[in-house]
């Protein structure tokens, strides 16, 4: 698949926001003004009283959610401050607060929140011929994803400003700075005016980056039987196989020596692979599922010679 498409599609994801039949359109510059023009509101995670009755036979698993949400809160109030430049300030508030806001007259004031979602997944069911839209020709499947989302509340009301979707499973700390400093690029950007042709311009242009830094993949993403020999193959520049916590530290730094890859779901079946800035959370290449992996033979979570060549295709190979 050629680079342009590869970024045409991955660039479109970055600000599409389909999920359980909800649809978050574009930030509006008019809308990121707001943003701008105040505070950030941080919403602070609290215990669900559901879960914890539902968890109190189990005390293990009650520590760990109990533990979790103080983990977050603790993390957003030290990540938040650092990271949010692009308006005053930052404020924080409970999420039993949400709903005051929302009713508030003659204001609007911007929230970033982290979501849990259900995201469907549609499969065709075995022997439908590869053309058919029939709906009794699919089933589907749903998993829980999250997403790091600023909204504009009030009025009774709230706008969708922007999203990024996590992957499911873990929540690393790199994600959350990931998404504090990617919206951050995204908001900007559509403030003065940039259309998505523009951004998907820039992305190419970072591409060049790639061969000046040390890409770093998790080795718990590696496929199966991937040797050195078949990277060399297919990408030319330096790279480390490394544990988890090597990556972490290395996006906390904000160390520009080194890139990584981050897993970014879109609707559907589809996983998206981003190269990313450690040092600014900047898009530095991208590679997508085949179309056959789309359909849902392959999620697309496990590095292997074909991103690592698309990889390479981005930084000029």
């Amino acid at each position: 698949m050629r680079a342009k498409t590869l970024l045409f599609i991955t660039a479109a994801m970055l600000v599409q926001v389909t999920a359980a039949r909800a649809q978050f359109g574009m930030g509006k510059p008019k809308e990121i003004a707001v943003v701008k023009s105040q505070p950030l509101i941080v919403i602070l995670k609290e215990e669900d009283p559901k879960q914890l009755k539902k968890l109190a036979s189990k005390p293990e698993e009650l520590a760990d959610y109990k533990a979790g949400i103080a983990d977050y809160n603790t993390q957003m109030r030290d990540l938040a401050p650092k990271l949010w430049k692009l308006s005053s300030g930052v404020e924080f508030k409970s999420e039993n607060e949400l709903e005051t806001l929302r009713k508030a007259k003659k204001t609007q004031r911007a929230v970033l929140r982290h979501l849990s979602f259900a995201l469907p997944h549609r499969h065709r069911m075995p022997g439908v011929p590869m053309g058919s839209t029939d709906m009794v020709n699919f089933y589907y499947t749903t998993e829980q994803i999250s997403a790091v989302v600023i909204d504009l509340l009030g009025e009774g009301d709230e706008n969708h400003v922007g999203r990024i979707q996590i992957a499911a499973g873990p929540v690393y700390p790199s994600d959350m700075i990931f998404s504090i400093k990617y919206l951050q690029i995204y908001l900007q950007g559509r403030a003065e005016g940039r259309s998505n042709g523009d951004m998907r311009e820039d992305v190419m242009r970072n591409g060049k980056r790639i061969a000046t830094k040390t890409l770093l993949i998790d080795e718990g993403d590696v496929k199966n039987k991937l040797t050195a020999a078949d990277i060399k193959q297919v990408y030319p520049y330096p790279y480390q196989i490394v544990p988890r916590t090597t990556i972490e530290k290395a996006v906390a730094d904000g160390d520009a020596h080194y890139a990584y890859i981050r897993l970014l779901p879109a609707t559907e079946t589809i996983t998206v692979q981003v190269v990313v800035d450690a040092a600014n959370s900047e898009l530095l290449g991208m590679s997508i599922p085949s179309r056959i992996q789309m359909m849902g033979i392959s999620s697309g979570s496990s590095v292997g010679k074909g991103n690592l060549k698309d990889f390479a295709q981005a930084a000029g190979k």
